[in-house]
């Protein structure tokens, strides 16, 4: 007898249409929904004052599975070489715990970010406090992650309160489990090979790891979109706005970087690129009078870089995609 092949249900991003479609009629798009990098945000900054908070940081950016961070012991975690190790999970049968350790491929040991090692640093301050509050009442379970009397966590309940907090933060729903194709999305994101997203989710094989826990993000879609574009070489029309310049301030060990505010517009829509300031001193270009951008958006900004030359240099301006230098070229 052949059993029916599983087909497994392909992650979805939310878009904006889709954020407003479900405002409207509160329908997912799909069982299995990821949050974009600013809808990440948004919910890390609601959920900074929750006891659990570094908890939910841990599942965004580690990609972890429930059982494996309720089972997790402070004796495989170190702030200072900044690891943890995966070594043990905790299942649940009929809302019974037991402890068992996971397979070969899910142990495993992950290196952690400064901030997520100043956020377990964190969590034991917390920890420490509550002990004296408790007292004798206090529970030592060894775990990292407990209530506020020392309970370690049922794997269940730390699914029932993640889905609380995303009702409350007002953003799109997604599943505790959804975590881990955002975790692995994010990496991605930020350039990380196939090979260290699977070692990171604790997979057999590549294949697991590209075809599950991995969807596209309309910022890689877009990146993609551009580089293509910028292959062909092209000579496009454009208006002086403002005329660039470099003051020799600017200039440090033969090299001047600025940061530009780009946009496009195509009919009723614009689409904009993010802007940063330079700590030094900025050209009177219309980028350097934008508004000061917020912390989030400024990550996004073009840096731009310009080497003196060894001889008296031509008329500063803005390269084209395809390497053109066009003279008294403007930032739209």
């Amino acid at each position: 007898m052949e059993l029916p092949q599983v087909t497994r249900s392909k992650p979805l991003v939310w878009t904006p249409e889709r954020v407003e479609h479900w405002k409207r009629t509160g329908e997912k798009p799909g069982p299995v929904m990821v949050w974009t990098p600013q809808l990440t945000g948004q919910f890390l900054d609601f959920a900074k004052a929750d006891w659990l908070y570094e908890l939910w940081h841990s599942f965004i950016f580690l990609g972890p599975r429930r059982g494996e961070m309720a089972a997790l012991p402070w004796t495989e975690v170190s702030t200072d070489a900044l690891w943890l190790r995966i070594c043990q999970q905790i299942v649940e049968v009929a809302y019974k715990l037991y402890g068992e350790a996971p397979k070969a491929d899910s142990v495993r040991t992950l290196s952690l970010s400064l901030e997520s090692g100043d956020n377990l640093v964190s969590f034991r301050a917390k920890q420490g406090q509550k002990r004296q509050e408790w007292g004798a009442a206090y529970v030592e379970s060894g775990r990292v992650w407990t209530h506020e009397n020392g309970e370690e966590l049922h794997p269940d309940w730390i699914s029932r309160r993640f889905t609380r907090l995303v009702e409350l933060s007002g953003l799109p729903p997604v599943r505790l489990h959804d975590l881990r194709h955002l975790a692995a999305t994010l990496a991605l994101l930020a350039g990380h090979d196939i090979k260290v997203v699977q070692e990171k989710l604790g997979h057999s094989s590549r294949q697991i790891t590209s075809d599950t826990y991995t969807s596209v993000l309309p910022e890689m879609m877009r990146a993609e979109a551009e580089s293509v574009m910028a292959v062909v070489p092209r000579d496009i029309p454009f208006e002086v706005r403002t005329p660039l310049s470099i003051p020799e301030t600017a200039w440090r060990n033969d090299i001047a970087v600025f940061f530009a505010h780009g946009a496009r517009q195509c009919g009723w829509r614009t689409s904009t690129t993010g802007t940063q300031r330079s700590s030094g001193p900025t050209s009177p270009s219309r980028a350097s009078r934008s508004p000061a951008p917020s912390p989030r958006a400024s990550t996004a900004g073009l840096c731009r870089r310009a080497c003196r030359p060894p001889h008296p240099r031509p008329p500063a301006g803005l390269r084209t995609s395809a390497g053109r230098r066009r003279e008294g070229a403007s930032v739209h």
